[in-house]
């Protein structure tokens, strides 16, 4: 008899409409150091009909049209491949049909790769690489029109540990979250700095939110995967009773912070309005006579100086200068303050147990990821890194996957 179960799974894979592109896309791009990003069946079908599609008349933005024809052509060239590939599936199976009927009483056993024909090879590099491209092009669209403030090529982060429902349980819990993820950046080759962490009296659990700030390539995406709520339940050392507890991981971009601030601060000179008076008050032979005072105003906010310290206009000046310029940094600091805290509520939300993003129990000795829908046994060996790793990458691909989906909503917005 043959054995050819093989090449009949191998059959069902090749169904562009019902399966995802056969090789895995390993896409190194600037928005991370590791990216897995498969198409969805749904994503494929319906790249299949944007390629079908024409751009709105109301399409007035010409790099957009221009993003859309690229699309519609890469899609074209997929469609193009799937349908190679379903020819050489119908030959093929008609070949084996024949080679089995041929040798039906020899009782040979063969195994038929479809995968190992050179034609077959060829045509999978091809969509490996229109697939890789459409991926690319993707990400450029998000970044560009879909999402300006996407942080994906962020370095650098400001982490927060919030304890949670569950009083000194919670605080303890944080405590063992940032453990972990000291340990995942040592893994990664992240630089973490904690920033503040207080131990209370008797040295249990943290009196204060834990902050940290998170250095290296992609540390952004990694950490988005954890904002949210998770969930502890163990039983505590006092008590014989099952306990729930939470903690709330936050998020922000510092590299971001920095660059707005950098940006604020580079401000035109007919911004300022400088002028010169007279001092008043004692003096010397001189500083009354000359108009030494120099005061600057920043138009756009008001905000202004006087400088009288010095008998010399132009020193007067330069001090005015650096002192208004220190006061606007401060301004608009605060400014990305109250935006920072902003962002820190809605990223909180009610803190209540129900929205949950991961359960860690203590009692089944397993970790449960509720976006991802995986569980892993071991909290110990979870804690250590290695197996957040595992789960930050499934996660990162639904991240990504969603972006996609996000972008295609946004193209197709345009066509008609």
């Amino acid at each position: 008899m043959y054995r050819y179960s093989f090449y009949i799974l191998k059959k069902e894979q090749l169904k562009w409409k019902q399966k995802t592109i056969i090789s895995p896309l390993t896409i190194l791009s600037k928005f991370s150091t590791w990216t897995d990003i498969q198409l969805t069946p749904n994503q494929q079908t319906s790249l299949m009909e944007l390629a079908n599609k024409t751009p709105k008349e109301k399409c007035d933005n010409n790099k957009i049209a221009l993003k859309i024809t690229k699309i519609q052509n890469m899609s074209k060239q997929l469609k193009t491949a799937w349908e190679e590939l379903d020819i050489y599936e119908q030959l093929l199976t008609e070949n084996m049909e024949l080679t089995l009927k041929k040798n039906e009483e020899s009782k040979q056993i063969n195994t038929i790769n479809f995968n190992e024909y050179s034609e077959v090879k060829e045509i999978n590099y091809n969509l490996e690489n229109i697939s890789d491209s459409i991926v690319k092009e993707m990400l450029d669209i998000y970044t560009n029109f879909v999402n300006l403030d996407h942080h994906l090529d962020s370095n650098e982060i400001r982490l927060e540990i919030v304890p949670g429902v569950g009083g000194q349980e919670a605080k303890m819990f944080s405590n063992e979250l940032f453990s972990m993820y000291e340990n995942f950046c040592k893994l990664k080759n992240y630089d973490c700095v904690i920033k503040n962490s207080k131990l209370n009296e008797e040295g249990k659990g943290i009196s204060k939110n834990i902050i940290a700030h998170i250095k290296g390539e992609g540390v952004y995406v990694d950490f988005a995967q954890e904002i949210g709520i998770h969930r502890v339940q163990r039983i505590p050392i006092n008590s014989k009773k099952m306990q729930t507890s939470t903690s709330v991981v936050l998020l922000f971009d510092e590299k971001q912070t920095k660059e707005k601030l950098e940006k604020k601060m580079k401000i035109p000179k007919n911004d300022f309005i400088i002028e010169t008076k007279r001092s008043g008050g004692a003096g010397g032979q001189s500083v009354n006579k000359n108009e030494t005072c120099v005061k600057i105003t920043h138009k756009p906010t008001n905000i202004f100086v006087e400088v009288q310290k010095t008998s010399s206009q132009i020193q007067n000046k330069s001090i005015a200068m650096e002192m208004i310029k220190n006061k606007l940094y401060n301004f608009y600091y605060e400014q990305e303050k109250m935006n920072f805290l902003k962002d820190k509520k809605n990223q909180k939300q009610s803190g209540d147990r129900s929205e949950k993003i991961r359960t860690y129990n203590f009692s089944h000795n397993t970790v449960i990821d509720h976006v991802a829908n995986v569980q892993y046994t071991g909290i110990d060996q979870f804690f250590k890194g290695t197996q957040l790793i595992n789960l930050i990458n499934k996660r990162k691909q639904l991240f990504y996957q969603n972006i996609i989906d996000d972008t295609l909503e946004y193209l197709f917005s345009y066509v008609c």
